[in-house]
């Protein structure tokens, strides 16, 4: 954008939103090249609005936004993907609230994010595609490990982290303060290390190097799901110093509707 130049274009995925006044509300958008954005939709919940249709939560937009003095103002907005899927079932749109929260979580205001952006992107287009619960479960460990390590935060899963020795598959422990596994012989209290098995941790190495695609493929038993989701819960908490609001939501939803079993295996 040119220094005298008083509207701007970008695409944004619209994290969330907080009405204001009778009409207006205030969007935290992500973008692929001006970072994490506030900006205001004036008159956006009038019945008549031109611009309300395309700027729902989850929703992949384009938009032309005029400088403002205290939040920029959104004076047009085009429908990319509404990526509809996600609001026809309960597990689908808390998995995809959990992927928005993460993102406004990790992304400052204003700071180059367009690897969360992307990461956010086909995480949200995944969600839309999967049909069951167990798919959707995969794509969410996928994105967590791959945005911690956009944001700088990669677990360590094939050396100790204290002795630097490679890991063997059993008797090890994953620090989620540490950020990596441990081996039997560098496993302590001061760490806050919990044992991990070597279902886990295989599944864990496999999400970490694989696509998107290829994890969407993959479907965990119940106990090594479970395993794997304790492990990240712990390292994001750790990382961003706080607990999200989705999660709850997200395993509310899943006590509701238990991921079935199935019988993909690691290679």
């Amino acid at each position: 954008m040119s220094p005298r130049s008083r509207l701007y274009k970008t695409e944004g995925i619209v994290l969330r939103g907080l009405d204001l006044g009778e009409a207006d509300r205030v969007l935290t958008i992500l973008t692929p090249h001006l970072g994490k954005l506030r900006v205001i939709a004036k008159g956006v919940r009038r019945p008549r609005s031109r611009i309300g249709g395309g700027l729902e939560p989850l929703g992949d937009v384009d938009l032309v936004l005029a400088v403002g003095r205290t939040f920029d103002v959104v004076t047009q907005s085009q429908l990319r993907d509404p990526h509809l899927g996600l609001r026809a079932d309960l597990h689908a749109t808390a998995a995809a609230w959990y992927l928005a929260e993460l993102a406004d979580r990790f992304c400052e205001e204003r700071a180059e994010s367009a690897a969360a952006f992307d990461l956010l992107g086909a995480g949200l287009t995944a969600l839309d595609q999967a049909s069951d619960p167990a798919t959707r479960e995969s794509i969410a460990r996928w994105y967590e490990l791959h945005l911690l390590e956009a944001m700088g935060y990669r677990p360590e899963l094939t050396t100790c982290i204290e002795c630097g020795a490679e890991i063997g598959p059993d008797d090890n422990a994953y620090a989620a303060t540490a950020g990596g596994v441990l081996g039997p012989e560098c496993s302590h209290a001061a760490l806050s290390a919990t044992p991990i098995s070597a279902a886990a941790l295989k599944a864990m190495r496999h999400f970490q190097r694989v696509t998107l695609d290829q994890a969407a493929r993959l479907t965990l038993p119940p106990s090594s799901g479970r395993e794997v989701e304790r492990h990240m819960h712990a390292t994001i908490s750790v990382v961003l110093e706080r607990e999200l609001r989705s999660r709850d939501f997200l395993d509310e939803v899943a006590r509701r509707r238990p991921v079935a079993g199935a019988a993909s295996v690691l290679r």
